[in-house]
């Protein structure tokens, strides 16, 4: 119980804007933590979302349009956009047309070319669209894929995390890759689909299943497009990952 509540710390101060000034021992079984209460910690972003959109129901009463925008600029004020320097970094890297060892390079360079302005503006204007889709079709089991997705997005950090070798000898992603242990993540992991299977059900019936489907389905592929790119994983390939997971869970709404 102590591990899990430093590791859902570790979450917040790693992956959210929240500021917590204590800091924390690093040790195999806290990172461990850290990651498999990740998908708590979407549940918790996601349940913000189901406060901001109760509140703009029963005061704000914004357009649909106007509420998908401040979705996302929510969703990027709570992790300080840290998952966006993922997809930019990764859009600048793929479309340099370099080699694997160029572009894992290009992945370090923390400045903004102009395939990752172009990707980030892509990615903004769907994710925004496809939540304005997902408005008018699920007024009343909205609140539930607020929820999910930021859930079933973490899950498939973790199933990637835990399935990929990394792509470069030093970096977060390998540091963290050294010190998880395995058993602990997969195991939660199994707890969790059991759990979002059966809640799945009981509110939206075989679309939530269908929904997780479809995360395994993106996970597969990116997997694939990842080794073919770039070799293996890195922090913003992993960041990337969650951008792109979020933005296909919300399309494959539109065929529910």
């Amino acid at each position: 119980m102590k591990n899990a509540l430093i590791g859902l710390l570790l979450s917040f101060q790693f992956f959210t804007t929240i500021p917590l000034s204590k800091s924390f021992h690093m040790t195999p079984k806290s990172i461990t933590a850290m990651y498999y209460m990740m998908p708590v910690l979407g549940l918790l972003m996601g349940f913000t979302l189901v406060l901001l959109n109760e509140i703009n129901l029963d005061y704000l009463q914004v357009s649909p349009l106007l509420f998908s925008i401040l979705v996302v600029i929510a969703g990027i004020v709570m992790t300080g956009g840290l998952h966006l320097d993922g997809w930019i970094d990764m859009g600048d890297a793929y479309f340099s047309y370099q080699d694997r060892a160029r572009r894992l390079e290009i992945l370090e360079d923390s400045r903004i070319g102009a395939f990752g302005a172009i990707f980030l503006v892509v990615l903004l204007l769907l994710k925004i669209g496809l939540i304005y889709e997902a408005l008018h079709r699920f007024s009343f089991s909205i609140n539930f894929y607020f929820m999910a997705i930021p859930f079933l997005s973490r899950l498939a950090l973790l199933i990637y995390f835990l399935t990929m070798n990394p792509a470069k000898e030093k970096g977060l992603a390998t540091y963290f890759k050294e010190k998880v242990i395995p058993k602990e993540v997969w195991s939660s992991l199994a707890i969790y689909t059991v759990m979002f299977c059966c809640a799945a059900y009981f509110f939206v019936g075989l679309a939530g299943i269908f929904l997780f489907g479809c995360m395994l389905f993106f996970v597969i592929l990116y997997r694939k497009w990842t080794i073919k790119n770039f070799g293996g994983m890195s922090g913003d390939l992993v960041g990337a990952l969650y951008e792109g997971t979020e933005v296909f869970l919300w399309g494959m709404l539109l065929f529910i």
